[in-house]
């Protein structure tokens, strides 16, 4: 993680994203070997592809809370939980697709069924999808918040600095707004400390 700082800024979140991405990558794998070895192991007649399946379900639960709560936690959503959580789905299964169609070219493409080839095909399957999972978290899923455009900000900045810069040269010119001031304007301008509190009293019982 030190080696974090040395890089340019605009990379040090890619960074600190990536190594906690690997960090609960590496957790999830093993969480899912155990599940598909037991499945595997324990259930002798079960098949490959389905025990791929059942293993990938439970590691997507356990990512989905590590990637939310830490990994990507500093990027707050602009979508509700429900719906992050079912594009976290949706690029599972898709990486689910790649592990799957790995362990099925080994099964039923090359004719090799020995718990070996399947762990082979699932390890380098893990890796492409991890990598495409990566990609679609940061892009799609955790993208974080849209800020406010900064034309919109600054044209609205602006627009208030007008309207102060308004209202202070006609108390400077004047001594005061006039009886023709809209209750906004006297306001805005007794808040600005541009009007004494007898200017603001009179002014704003003439709107009454």
């Amino acid at each position: 993680m030190r080696l974090v700082r040395f890089l340019p800024e605009r990379f040090q979140q890619l960074a600190h994203e990536a190594l906690k991405f690997g960090l609960v990558g590496i957790l999830n794998t093993l969480i899912n070997l155990a599940v598909f070895n037991a499945l595997l192991i324990g259930l002798h007649d079960v098949g490959r592809v389905k025990a791929n399946f059942v293993a990938t379900a439970v590691a997507t639960v356990f990512a989905y809370l590590m990637s939310r709560y830490w990994t990507f936690r500093n990027r707050p959503s602009d979508h509700s939980t429900s719906r992050e959580f079912v594009l976290f789905v949706i690029f599972n299964v898709i990486g689910l697709g790649i592990e799957s169609a790995l362990i099925g070219g080994t099964v039923y493409i090359l004719g090799t069924n020995s718990i070996l080839a399947v762990n082979i095909a699932k390890v380098l399957g893990l890796g492409i999808g991890t990598v495409f999972r990566f990609w679609a978290y940061r892009t799609f899923v955790f993208r974080g918040a849209k800020p406010a455009p900064a034309d919109a900000v600054a044209l609205a900045e602006a627009d208030d600095l007008a309207e102060s810069e308004a209202l202070a040269a006609a108390v400077a010119t004047t001594g005061t707004l006039g009886v023709e001031a809209t209750l906004e304007e006297i306001e805005a301008a007794y808040s600005d400390g541009l009007l004494t509190e007898e200017q603001f009293t009179e002014l704003t019982a003439s709107q009454r």
